[in-house]
């Protein structure tokens, strides 16, 4: 399956357009078309029936567990928040900060929870939150959702505390203040890029057409706990999944040994599923505990769920096997011939990303390759290693598309088409690659 790198390429694209028509235009499920689509494209590119099975399974299994469990607890929150007064005291408080708006502010949110071990997991954390205070007209909705998932996207891949850049980093032998020094303001350039990305799409696709009518406010009621609740139950967890993120760090700012196994035990998906949950139950045990014991309403809320939980889960299937065809790596490793100083890095991730659609399995392979290379490219100072560091991260960030469970969660809890979601995440995503290379190459320039 190794010799025809090109051709599987070629393959996995022709399979996209056919997974977009058979949602787009055929009106199938996501997750039928995503697992039709799948098991087509592992025949096609050279899979026995066993090894098409196997390899499907275990990126199926892993999504559900990782970040499934979080997707539940999420959809279970959200349910108990909407039946409180939580959406409406929240969305009266952003009114007050007019200068702010929920836009901003789930932006910032995105900007902070990127830092977080995966962001799928982070962004489901959010996602009760973003409901809560993305109330009003579609777009707003829209732009409540993809604000802060972009801003996940260029913290994740560039802010040195999240795996990503940690990990290439480590690989690269890289000064950790220098990429530091150079990551977080790109990041923050990133996701200002991104927030005016998302407020400016929905407008310009739905130009001319009449405008979607807000749903029914929720009543409010005099008490804002069950917002400091609802705070709590995304805050706390949250916390615990940044907390891993800094535990896994290679020179242990937190501690070694049993200490650090506690840490990254904090943000395992069971963990965060009934420390998130638990703050609910408890926060609001008269709601809950009213809710919870109706099988009507937990069917409903489990029900919306499961179809969320399938499609996630069948892009983990599809991403999988997109890795053990090996394509990705083995085009990356053609480009890296080519001359470019610091665009090589970000192009080979970049690649490595769009076709097997891992962030942190595109940084790590892409500094493997690249470290060998350095002094050849003319990045063997320290600031060299920085920035090839970024550009890593940047390109590992780039092009999030239907083989990345990510996108497909953004793109249900934002309710897109697949055609707007290309837009809106994968085009969100190339436009801040595009941006973050721009601004690494002017700073080479410049040092």
């Amino acid at each position: 399956m190794s010799g025809m790198p090109l051709s599987q390429a070629l393959l996995f694209l022709a399979s996209i357009v056919i997974l977009i028509v058979a949602i787009q235009r055929l009106h199938l499920h996501p997750f039928l078309a995503l697992v039709g689509v799948a098991a087509a494209f592992g025949l096609a590119a050279g899979f026995s029936t066993g090894l098409l099975g196997k390899a499907f399974g275990t990126g199926f299994s892993q999504t559900i567990y990782a970040p499934g469990l979080v997707i539940v607890a999420a959809g279970l929150i959200s349910g108990l928040a909407e039946s409180t007064a939580a959406p409406g005291r929240l969305t009266a408080a952003i009114d007050h900060c007019r200068w702010l708006g929920s836009t901003r502010i789930a932006t910032l949110l995105g900007l902070t929870a990127g830092i977080g071990a995966t962001p799928s997991t982070a962004f489901a954390l959010l996602t009760p939150l973003l409901r809560a205070i993305g109330g009003g007209a579609a777009p707003k909705r829209e732009a409540t959702m993809i604000a802060p998932a972009l801003a996940i996207s260029a913290s994740h891949g560039l802010v040195l505390f999240s795996p990503v850049p940690i990990g290439a980093a480590a690989i690269l032998g890289a000064e950790w203040g220098r990429v530091a020094l150079f990551g977080l303001p790109i990041a923050v350039l990133l996701v200002a890029v991104g927030a005016a990305w998302a407020r400016w799409l929905p407008a310009a696709i739905d130009r001319g057409q009449p405008p979607i009518s807000a749903p029914p406010p929720v009543p409010e009621q005099r008490s804002g706990w069950p917002a400091i609740v609802l705070l709590a139950a995304t805050a706390v967890p949250l916390s615990m999944l940044i907390m891993q993120s800094l535990g896994d760090i290679p020179s242990e700012p937190l501690g070694g040994g049993p200490a650090r196994e506690m840490i990254l035990g904090l943000g395992r998906p069971l963990i965060l599923f009934l420390v998130a949950l638990g703050i609910m139950i408890v926060g609001l045990w008269r709601v809950s505990r009213k809710l919870l014991a109706d099988s009507t309403w937990t069917a409903r809320i489990l029900g919306n769920v499961a179809g969320v939980l399938l499609i996630v889960g069948a892009a983990g299937g599809l991403q999988r096997l997109c890795q053990e065809t090996g394509m990705a790596e083995l085009i990356g490793e053609r480009l890296l011939g080519s001359p470019g100083e610091l665009l090589i890095p970000f192009l080979v991730a970049a690649v490595i990303k769009t076709l097997q659609g891992s962030s942190l399995v595109a940084a790590i392979t892409t500094a493997g390759m690249v470290q060998p290379l350095l002094l050849t490219l003319g990045l063997g100072d320290e600031s060299g290693k920085a920035l090839a560091t970024l550009a890593i991260g940047a390109g590992a960030m780039t092009m999030s598309q239907v083989n990345d469970d990510y996108f497909w969660l953004v793109s249900t809890s934002a309710g897109l088409s697949p055609l707007r979601a290309l837009a809106a995440v994968t085009g969100g995503t190339l436009l801040q690659g595009l941006a973050a290379v721009a601004v690494l190459l002017v700073l080479r320039h410049l040092i």
